[in-house]
């Protein structure tokens, strides 16, 4: 029997919420799938499923193969800001928008980034070892440090970046920021240092922290030579994609 319901696919990390707004309407058919699901298995379910009419992604990629699978589609959708793991090029061959989140996750990241810099510089994993094997006494050999009055380099000055700049400050840290697409007047309006010599700049840092999209420009950003540019004894967070650090370099 014919149906005037939309078929969309949403990955298993979707919201409660965001579940609820879409099954409380009785013109949209879900069909639920592992973030982690394989190319070929979700190549399969898309043609199980076909016609699928809209996908919101987590993880997984999405191009050429999957819009064939679907026969269908009419909207992608990410559930964050990234989409590196989805072929654009195909998508508009085909006249089909990709959505991404906005600013949903910005807060968490960056929260989650000066989380990583508080555990490290008030050495939580190693301190909390000494508590639970009863060996507090070699506290001593590894006492902790202040975030504040360190140098802090952001890379990246968007969404995120700006959100970690302005917990970095409230922490009393001196803030610069790279950021190439970023005018010196916002970076300066906002209380940080504009960078415009990255390799220059990495040498003074204490922490780095890494904030920008994974693309052709920033894959492999940071490699031997530039790791190799930092204090011994500094910091490199990365809450952004893996590709914009070798990781072989590290």
């Amino acid at each position: 029997m014919a149906t005037n319901k939309k078929k969309i696919f949403v990955t298993q990390t979707l919201s409660p919420g965001a579940r609820a707004l879409l099954t409380q309407r009785d013109d949209i058919e879900l069909v639920e799938f592992s973030n982690l699901i394989s190319a070929k298995d979700f190549e399969s379910l898309l043609k199980s499923h076909a016609p699928v009419h809209g996908v919101a992604l987590g993880a997984t990629a999405f191009g050429e193969t999957e819009l064939e699978a679907a026969k269908d589609m009419k909207v992608v959708t990410r559930i964050g800001v990234g989409y590196d793991a989805v072929d654009v090029p195909a998508l508009s061959r085909r006249k089909v928008p990709l959505m991404v989140a906005g600013s949903a996750n910005s807060p968490s990241v960056a929260e989650a980034a000066l989380f990583m810099m508080l555990t490290l510089a008030k050495r939580a994993q190693e301190l909390h070892a000494c508590v639970k094997d009863g060996k507090w006494a070699d506290r001593l050999g590894m006492l902790p440090f202040d975030l504040y009055g360190k140098t802090v380099l952001v890379i990246g000055f968007g969404r995120i970046g700006s959100r970690i700049a302005k917990r970095c400050l409230a922490m009393e840290m001196n803030v610069q920021v790279y950021d190439p697409y970023k005018g010196a007047a916002d970076i300066k309006a906002a209380g940080c240092e504009p960078v415009t010599d990255l390799d220059a700049a990495l040498p003074h840092a204490d922490f780095v922290t890494i904030h920008c999209p994974k693309t052709p420009e920033t894959i492999g950003l940071f490699d031997a030579a530039r790791i190799g540019r930092m204090k011994p004894k500094a910091y490199l967070i990365n809450t952004a994609r893996g590709g914009i650090v070798k990781e072989a370099a590290l």
